[in-house]
């Protein structure tokens, strides 16, 4: 390491450094043990943060390349910025990046400081129930949204920002993120995140767009500001390591998860997209021409947005009536031949009337089993000549996909159907898509939970031959086999909700509900637009309409997830 030349930053870290180090820990308190990862990088041409944590009491060593974190005895690691252009920290993910993640849900303290979004725009060890992106904006200033977090305790300026430099307070800051707190953000709206820290299991997870372990910011700062820049750097490695030991005594303060970046984010180039049709019963009822609307706008946008496969999520029309079906087939047949799709049957598309007393459907009757079976992406059905219960597959992210379609509150034989299905295509990243699944106060349909409202589950309709919900569903066929994403409409309420939830081989399932049907003119043509980002993790949620041009950006309809590798 390239000792750093004096300058007023390094001059002033010194002597704040030993002022706080000279602060002795409280009787009885354990030291913490630290293990550090950092790069002398062709930015800075420095390296502080072992130093820094050792001022502030810590007990540091080098984070070893050659064993997982999970064998160390340590409280926290830190991963200094630029630390992803190590020549050893690519192979250090690909071989403990799992495993970075159990060391946090252990109930331990992992920190990333700034990296460039050339070598890494994603942190490779996120939890699924967590996101983050950075691009190459940098921030003069940031503004603190939570002065009074562990963090920033002694150093929250009184005026509700922070400047420590002329260009690069936020080096690198985050374009969007999903499942943290925002402590300080860049931009107009506060929309770049530039601290962040995520809640999992016991543990904890910090991210940073700064660089208080580095002496130098690129750019020609005056003293004062390297004097505030040496203030902040002392203070925050201090309050770090009383974070981490908070952590790790159980005592750190909950998060309070800030949502999803807004406003609507741009389609990324080299992106694909899974489009989703929730509940369209109103408009093969009453206005055909929005049911239309939405299949020639996924045609037009197939090459723009990369649109592999479009799912309808049942109640394909309200009445099961063959005037209804007639406009559903004519809507949905402008994919054929363009993207490939498929569709379930709810409980309006059964029954007289659609009220679900029988399971007979007019969607067989209507829709073609050997057009739909012509398909490229047609895997089978569990009835032939019936497209009640179906699989498709495609290829993408360089990974072949499994969509799994499954009637109206499934029978058991159908659950034993999906089962056998799946068991033959362990390789494949599994979604599963029925009508009834999640409720909107993110739960899974329960009927044996007494205690959460049960409206609109399967076990409370007529329907024949029995009927699985969500939790059934979930212990019966989800846990058990490679998904990593749920899909459903038929709830009303706020017609969205999310659910995390780990599988039996450890892996994040996503588990969304959307509904938009109780809108005007049933639902304004809105549609779930799931895009899959380069990167081969990251999941952007959109609700779009083609009828008015416009995102709803609420946090409940535009979020992002990641799906583990």
């Amino acid at each position: 390491m390239r000792p750093p030349s004096p300058t007023p930053f390094l001059s002033c870290l010194l002597l704040f450094a030993a002022a706080l180090g000279a602060q002795a820990p409280a009787p009885g308190t354990t030291p913490v043990r630290a293990y550090v990862f950092e790069h002398v990088d062709q930015w800075t041409h420095s390296a502080l943060a072992t130093d820094l944590l050792r001022s502030a009491g810590a007990r540091v060593a080098p984070l070893p390349l050659d064993r997982s974190p999970q064998s160390l005895a340590a409280d926290l690691v830190v991963l200094g910025s630029f630390a992803s252009e190590h020549p050893g920290y690519a192979g250090y993910m690909k071989q403990y990046g799992e495993d970075l993640r159990q060391f946090v849900a252990a109930g331990h303290l992992l920190v990333q400081l700034t990296q460039a979004d050339q070598v890494e725009k994603v942190p490779p060890f996120l939890p699924g129930t967590h996101a983050a992106r950075r691009d190459d904006a940098d921030a003069a200033a940031v503004a603190v949204l939570r002065p009074q977090h562990p963090l920033l305790r002694g150093i929250a300026p009184a005026g509700g920002a922070l400047r420590l430099s002329k260009g690069r307070t936020g080096w690198e800051t985050f374009a969007e993120q999903g499942g943290f707190e925002v402590v300080l953000a860049a931009g107009d709206a506060r929309e770049r995140p530039v601290l962040l820290e995520g809640a999992c299991g016991r543990g904890r997870l910090v991210l940073a767009a700064m660089a208080p372990d580095k002496q130098d910011l690129g750019v020609r700062d005056d003293g004062e500001l390297a004097g505030a820049r040496a203030a902040f750097a002392a203070r925050f490695f201090a309050n770090l390591v009383a974070h981490a030991a908070a952590v790790r005594d159980g005592t750190a303060p909950a998060i309070e998860v800030t949502p999803g970046t807004l406003p609507p984010l741009p389609f990324e180039p080299g992106s694909w997209t899974l489009a989703v049709l929730p509940d369209t019963q109103v408009y093969a009822q009453r206005y055909p021409g929005l049911f239309l609307l939405q299949t020639a706008w996924l045609v037009q946008q197939k090459g723009p947005r990369d649109v592999r496969f479009v799912v309808q999520l049942g109640d394909v029309v309200n009445d099961n009536s063959h005037a209804e079906w007639r406009n559903a087939y004519a809507a949905m047949r402008v994919l054929h031949g363009a993207i490939g799709y498929a569709l379930v049957p709810g409980n309006h598309d059964c029954g007289p009337g659609g009220d679900a007393s029988t399971r007979d459907t007019l969607l067989n009757e209507h829709f073609p089993f050997a057009e739909h079976a012509a398909q490229r992406t047609f895997g089978g059905a569990m009835e032939q000549g019936r497209l009640d219960n179906t699989w498709h597959s495609f290829t993408a992210w360089n990974r072949r996909w499994i969509v799994v379609c499954l009637e109206w509150g499934p029978r058991d034989r159908t659950i034993a159907w999906a089962d056998e299905v799946m068991g033959r295509h362990q390789d494949h990243l599994g979604i599963l898509v029925t009508h009834a699944y999640l409720d909107h106060d993110d739960r899974r349909f329960d009927h044996t939970d007494a205690t959460h409202p049960q409206q609109y589950a399967p076990h409370q309709y007529r329907t024949p031959g029995g009927v699985n919900d969500g939790e059934q569903l979930w212990q019966k066929l989800v846990r058990r086999h490679p998904f990593v994403l749920t899909l459903n409409g038929h709830v009303l309420g706020d017609g969205t909700g999310y659910l995390a939830s780990r599988n039996d081989r450890g892996r994040t399932v996503h588990q969304i509900l959307a509904n938009y049907q109780f809108r005007a003119l049933g639902g304004e043509a809105f549609l779930r637009l799931l895009e899959f980002l380069p990167d081969g993790r990251t999941v952007r949620v959109k609700s779009y309409s083609p009828l008015h041009d416009r995102y709803l950006t609420e946090p409940d309809q535009q979020f992002t997830f990641v799906i583990e590798p």
